[in-house]
């Protein structure tokens, strides 16, 4: 049994109907990765859409400064879902507005797609331009194979952790890993010429030219990164 839980893909939501679909994307997604036919997956998808709404709905009340969250098991023949209603804050979240959507996955490059998938939904939402879109889309898939690959080396018992802050004039991004965390100033700078064919430092380089402010905390395990909604303004 605790292997299964540290199995589990995570994903936690602000208990409000809007925020539905992205459960309903995550659970199509890794039903797409399976060998259930059609019909099969479309009764797995209407029942997960079923427990998390009477979850929402009927748990929560639709109080979105509490949180549900959704465990998701995928064996060789099974999809188990188990829900979790939860009261308490997170660590990262600056004011009592901002709304918080957390993944959570096992440190396995096959899980990725999924980070893709959700911030791809998310961003979806807000008004960031398409060109901001795909660069905060780019951050957040670096970071977070960097997470699995680099943090974790890529160990299924350890977990990368996305948080996706959505305030009224940012959306911030906190990546956590579990591995033994890196200096920034010790990762050599992928645009020097005697670096060009080393591969090392491009996802951090990215990560700091897409973001408005990119900050590396607890050794280098958790990485906090701003796009700031001001831009808009500009445009």
């Amino acid at each position: 049994m605790g292997e299964r839980t540290e199995q589990a893909i995570t994903l936690s939501l602000p208990s409000s109907m809007q925020h539905v679909y992205l459960l309903k994307a995550v659970v199509t997604e890794i039903l797409n990765e399976t060998d259930f036919d059609e019909d099969t997956q479309e009764r797995i998808n209407l029942a997960a859409i079923e427990a998390g709404t009477n979850a929402i709905e009927n748990g929560n009340r639709e109080d979105p400064t509490k949180q549900i969250t959704f465990q998701l098991m995928l064996t060789e023949n099974e999809l188990t879902i188990n829900t979790l209603e939860e009261s308490e804050g997170f660590k990262h979240k600056e004011t009592e507005t901002a709304q918080v959507i957390m993944l959570s996955l096992p440190s396995s490059m096959q899980h990725v797609y999924l980070l893709d998938v959700v911030v791809t939904e998310i961003l979806k939402g807000t008004d960031f331009s398409e060109e901001t879109q795909e660069q905060i889309n780019l951050a957040a898939i670096e970071a977070g194979t960097n997470a699995i690959k680099h943090g974790n080396k890529e160990d299924p018992r350890k977990r990368a952790t996305i948080q996706f802050i959505l305030d009224e004039d940012k959306l911030t991004i906190v990546i956590e890993d579990q591995g033994e965390g890196f200096t920034r100033q010790e990762v050599a700078d992928p645009l020097d010429p005697a670096n060009l064919l080393k591969s090392s430092g491009r996802g951090i380089f990215l990560m700091e030219a897409c973001m408005d402010a990119v900050t590396y905390e607890a050794n280098g395990t958790i990485i906090k990164m701003v796009k700031y909604m001001a831009e808009l303004e500009a445009q």
